[in-house]
């Protein structure tokens, strides 16, 4: 019963979690590489400085996002890490009252 329990509400929602934020996180890798990309052609050219302070904060939020998406990702997977602890450490139900029985009996 503990380890259906410690499966379905701890390890399967980890799992998610990490597919959900993990997608996000590359969605915003793609959208920092784009956002970076158009930051260094502004600084090349000769934009004026409204136009550089744009493109900055639109690399910073993608930077932001990205850092948000990360966090999210490694904390799923520390939930799931510890939902996979707790099902490695149920003990095994085994014969022990023959064992404890044979053990009285010196």
């Amino acid at each position: 019963m503990r380890y259906l329990l410690l499966v379905i509400l701890i390890i399967l929602p980890s799992l998610v979690g990490v597919t959900i934020f993990g997608y996000y996180a590359l969605m915003d890798w793609d959208a920092l590489q784009k956002a970076y990309n158009h930051f260094v052609d502004v600084t090349k050219s000769s934009a004026n400085l409204e136009t550089l302070f744009v493109a900055e904060a639109q690399q910073n939020i993608h930077r932001i996002n990205l850092f948000a998406d990360g966090v999210w990702t490694l904390l799923s997977v520390i939930i799931g890490a510890i939902g996979l602890h707790g099902v490695c450490t149920i003990p095994k139900k085994s014969n022990s009252t023959a064992l404890e029985k044979s053990h009285r009996s010196y």
